[in-house]
């Protein structure tokens, strides 16, 4: 099957904001699943693989895939998408949800059956958030009910498709680059001057299209992963050590105290003080 050939049928289109997941058990799923989740935290395992869920996730799984989530977090603003679909239209006839089965129900006799795009033949975890809008445009038009309801929430669901595809092609050439990215910042956190352009630099890129290829591979942008590696940093001493603020706000990268207490306030929800006194253990 070609890329080309893909034509999806939708079955299941919901937005949920409320939804329980964590399971000790593996669901399986019997066609294509997509899900977009925002503003939780925790683990999805598809196929023996662990995927971490942090910022915004959007999970692509073939059919026959086993997979469990384990949600740890969620805030007011979360949110998840869920689509159940095949790639081709062979089975609309099946027009309801084929469910979910665990090891014990599954029957691989209701798996519709047709070859799959090797580019869409295993699961594909991302941290992306340039699909969200197309698989809330995807749900809106399925819900509708309105003429070619089907049809038109079949071509925003292909184009998501085509970005999993993308995604995960060009993600492996940017995979390395980030990698060296990120061990320059936790080997330079410590300069407070440290700027996105001198990390660029550093690597022969453009500060915003550097910027930009981190935000699609890590979910952070570069001066995010920065923050994100110094108030880690900061967690750890402000756990294992009894350094003052300036020390801690020194030794983590921040230019002020005052500057750190309003950055760890802005991302932790409370102060450093307050972080220390209640000894909060958190995965640094």
């Amino acid at each position: 099957m070609k890329i080309s050939d893909i034509n999806p049928h939708i079955r299941y289109a919901r937005l949920h904001r409320s939804f329980s997941f964590s399971s000790k058990k593996n669901s399986i799923c019997y066609d294509c699943r997509v899900f977009y989740i925002e503003g939780a935290t925790g683990f999805v395992t598809a196929n023996g693989t662990k995927y971490q869920i942090e910022s915004a996730l959007a999970l692509y799984l073939p059919p026959e895939t086993r997979y469990k989530f384990s949600i740890k977090k969620k805030s007011e603003e979360f949110k998840i998408v869920v689509i159940d679909f095949d790639l081709v239209n062979s089975f609309s006839h099946l027009e309801q949800s084929l469910g979910t089965a665990t090891e014990d129900t599954f029957d691989p006799s209701i798996v519709p059956r047709y070859p799959l795009p090797s580019a869409l033949s295993s699961p594909i975890a991302k941290q992306f958030l340039n699909i969200k809008q197309n698989l809330l445009q995807c749900t809106d038009q399925f819900l509708s009910g309105k003429s070619f309801f089907r049809e038109t929430a079949s071509a925003f669901l292909k184009l998501c498709l085509l970005e999993f595809i993308k995604k995960n092609q060009t993600s492996s050439a940017h995979a390395g680059l980030c990698e060296r990215v990120i061990a320059f910042i936790q080997e330079n956190y410590q300069s407070s001057a440290l700027t996105n352009e001198d990390i660029a630099l550093r690597f022969g890129y453009n500060a915003y299209h550097l910027s930009r290829i981190m935000k699609e591979e890590t979910g952070r942008t570069l001066h995010q992963y920065l923050i994100y590696y110094r108030i880690r940093i900061a967690k750890n001493y402000l756990l294992t050590t009894e350094y003052d603020m300036d020390e801690i706000s020194y030794r983590a990268g921040f230019c002020t105290s005052a500057y750190f207490i309003k950055i760890f306030r802005t991302h932790v929800g409370m102060t450093p003080k307050k972080y220390r006194d209640l000894r909060v253990h958190t995965e640094l």
